[in-house]
């Protein structure tokens, strides 16, 4: 009997929607993620999570409760255990770090975690109040914040009252408390609205306006290149804020290695950023990471290279866009209804479920 395996993933770059405004900053901010060193993925054994590596080898042992991880190579992970109320931090090689209160803080990023506490304000009422650890599990900057995000590129945004700014990883604000939303920066920009409902601009690390708002939706950078929505259309800035690509698109990807997938007049391709119709005849498609990217011409998914042509043939139920060295892709086990997720790597080699797991012959996909 096949092992019911499955995977919880956090960032997918596969779009099937015509309106990928909301998704495209996250997914944008982890396309342009480099891809160097040790990385862990999360996997599901019986209901049980641990992380394998790249190779498919299981680091952490899949016996815990929950995980928390970034999907960024060389970034920390998390386990949890309920039992004991506590989670456990991992480096991306599989070295325990340290423990925390279960649920009490986030993920690393820069090596600073969001933490939360309960504070007692001055009329009795009790608030939460965010503040980071660092990659010790020490208090690195205290919990004032009425909200905190994560941080990206040596910045965080914060809120201690309505309006958010940017503080750096010793806590300090370096991006005054001016603006209504806020993003995370990506290639040394981020979103700003002024005021509530108004027009998206952006700024770079100094907080200097480099873009001024005018957009009515706006997403982070990637590959030189942002997505910003007027008039009920999509288009491509670079960072002047002058027009790559004048908005005329239904839908649209972020640029990743000089092209991105738009649907146009109801018609979905791959365009440079000339706008030029590179890679056609695919009704769906997403991020190109080191030359490939998943792809679908209909019923199944495969992956293609940069000239359109499948490198990995078209026989996926899904496919997610590859992540370091591996890629999560569905298979539906044949002569039934039961769908295997796994890792693949970029060989077409299943690295995850193990090969004593997965039916006859489905080793090997290509």
């Amino acid at each position: 009997m096949l092992k019911k395996m499955a995977l919880t993933l956090l960032f997918t770059t596969m779009v099937f929607s015509t309106n990928v405004a909301e998704h495209s900053q996250a997914a944008s901010a982890t396309a342009m993620q480099a891809q160097t060193g040790d990385q862990l993925y999360p996997i599901e054994v019986n209901g049980r999570y641990g992380f394998i590596n790249g190779k498919g080898k299981e680091v952490i042992e899949a016996v815990y409760d929950g995980y928390g991880y970034s999907g960024v190579s060389g970034g920390t992970v998390y386990v949890e255990d309920h039992a004991a109320k506590k989670q456990y931090y991992f480096s991306s090689a599989g070295s325990e770090l340290f423990e925390y209160k279960l649920r009490d803080a986030g993920i690393l990023y820069n090596d600073r975690a969001l933490y939360s506490t309960q504070v007692q304000n001055t009329d009795g009422a009790t608030a939460t109040r965010y503040g980071y650890i660092d990659s010790h599990g020490k208090v690195s900057i205290q919990p004032i914040y009425a909200r905190a995000f994560n941080f990206s590129e040596g910045l965080a945004r914060v809120n201690v009252g309505k309006a958010s700014g940017y503080i750096n990883t010793k806590g300090e604000l370096v991006i005054p408390y001016r603006y209504s939303s806020t993003s995370d920066f990506s290639e040394g920009m981020a979103t700003v609205v002024l005021a509530f409902g108004g027009k998206y601009g952006y700024i770079d690390t100094t907080g200097k306006l480099r873009i001024t708002p005018r957009y009515d939706y706006a997403t982070a950078f990637s590959n030189g290149a942002a997505i910003v929505y007027v008039n009920g259309k999509y288009g491509y800035i670079d960072k002047n804020g002058n027009y790559l690509l004048k908005p005329q698109f239904s839908m649209a990807q972020p640029f990743s290695e000089g092209l991105a997938f738009v649907e146009r007049n109801g018609v979905t391709f791959y365009i440079n950023k000339k706008g030029t119709k590179v890679i056609q005849g695919f009704t769906a498609g997403g991020l190109f990471k080191g030359g490939l990217a998943p792809a679908s011409q209909g019923q199944r998914y495969g992956y293609i290279n940069t000239s359109g042509r499948f490198v990995i043939k078209s026989q996926f139920y899904w496919a997610d866009a590859f992540n370091g060295e591996l890629a999560v892709i569905s298979l539906l086990v044949p002569n039934s209804r039961e769908e295997i997720r796994g890792y693949m790597n970029r060989s077409g080699a299943i690295v995850w479920p193990p090969a004593s797991e997965l039916p006859n012959g489905v080793t090997k996909l290509q």
